[in-house]
């Protein structure tokens, strides 16, 4: 669960590697009464369901866990909700209960982001056998920056006897990360998911590093043999807002997306003179990239694009301010803005 869709740089054991690839929301549960006879669920071709499986925790609930992925055909990054059908048992009629995946986005084919259902086993008596399917998958089109630049650091094997992992998160950006929820699939010793867990951290400054951990359901723990896909979702960034970056006393850096972006880096070396961002763009179409440098930049700026000149810069010295257009193709990217002045 992944960078998100994210790019994480990761220290973990053989098992991991062969358990799954590398992958903050809070998700959400709503009920929608429906009539059984008519409802109509039908495959959806944008995402899929993985193999679920259920059980009864320690508080007699039933709890359904299980991943979802994007297809391998769909070009389009998917924002998507799972549901299950469930009788319930007050109403004396079927609903469809709703649930959001640990990421917010889904942008890599076939790359497991974990859920979890937790229902009222008196309500919902029959819920252990409701098979999750997807209810909604829509393409993301809406613009929306976040930034990868976590390190995270942590063994897959659990530890003590509440079979927890714990690990350690570092952030490698020069700017605050807010609103980090991390997330990963639990397995038994045949590989099989048998829990989704998560934790949130509200925020996490430049180079700080905090420890984080996971703990399973009592009622699943002695069936804990291994993590995977432990990754993190971040909510970042406002749309139309530029971020600002600090890159020494007296400059100032403004950075905003237009399109769907993903930060995997940025560092600025003051030796250099040089701010680097490495920029995935998850959507198949290039999206804008506007940068601000303050106060205004009197000498001649180079801008680099994967090591090659970037030949179509729109640059404006305005307000006290040099702005910088771009335009970032789909995929990753290296940019480069060179020659800033103090």
């Amino acid at each position: 669960m992944s960078k998100t869709y994210n790019h994480i740089s990761v220290t973990y054991s053989v098992t991991s590697i062969l358990a799954c690839v590398i992958l903050l929301l809070i998700s959400f549960n709503i009920s929608y009464a429906v009539d059984y006879s008519d409802l109509n669920i039908t495959d959806n071709p944008r995402s899929y369901v993985k193999n679920y499986s259920s059980y009864l925790d320690v508080d007699n609930n039933i709890v359904i866990i299980d991943s979802v992925a994007k297809s391998d055909y769909q070009i389009y990054p998917q924002n998507v909700t799972v549901g299950i059908l469930a009788f319930n048992n007050s109403t004396a009629s079927h609903e469809i209960i709703a649930e959001k995946p640990y990421n917010s986005i889904l942008s890599k084919n076939n790359e497991p982001f974990p859920f979890k259902f937790i229902l009222n086993s008196t309500i919902f008596p029959l819920a252990a056998e409701a098979e999750p399917f997807i209810l909604v998958s829509e393409n993301v089109s809406m613009p929306t920056t976040k930034l990868n630049t976590i390190k995270l650091d942590y063994p897959v094997i659990p530890q003590g006897k509440n079979k927890e992992l714990f690990g350690n998160i570092t952030n490698t950006s020069p700017i605050p990360i807010n609103n980090i929820t991390l997330f990963a699939i639990v397995n038994d010793r045949n590989s099989t998911q048998i829990d989704s867990v998560r934790t949130f951290i509200p925020v996490l400054n430049p180079d700080e590093k905090v420890p984080f951990s996971f703990t399973p359901d009592p009622a699943i723990k002695d069936r804990v043999y291994f993590y995977s896909c432990v990754g993190g979702d971040i909510d970042d960034m406002k749309i139309d807002e530029f971020k600002i970056v600090n890159i020494s006393a007296t400059k100032i850096l403004g950075y905003k997306f237009s399109g769907l972006v993903q930060i995997d880096s940025m560092n600025y070396n003051g030796s250099s003179k040089q701010f680097n961002f490495e920029i995935n763009n998850i959507y198949p179409y290039p999206g804008s990239l506007s940068v601000e440098l303050m106060p205004v930049q009197n000498g001649p700026i180079s801008i680099m694009m994967d090591g090659l000149p970037y030949q179509t810069t729109n640059l404006k010295n305005t307000d006290n301010k040099t702005a910088i257009e771009l335009s970032i193709p789909q995929g990753i990217h290296d940019v480069a803005i060179l020659n800033i002045e103090d």
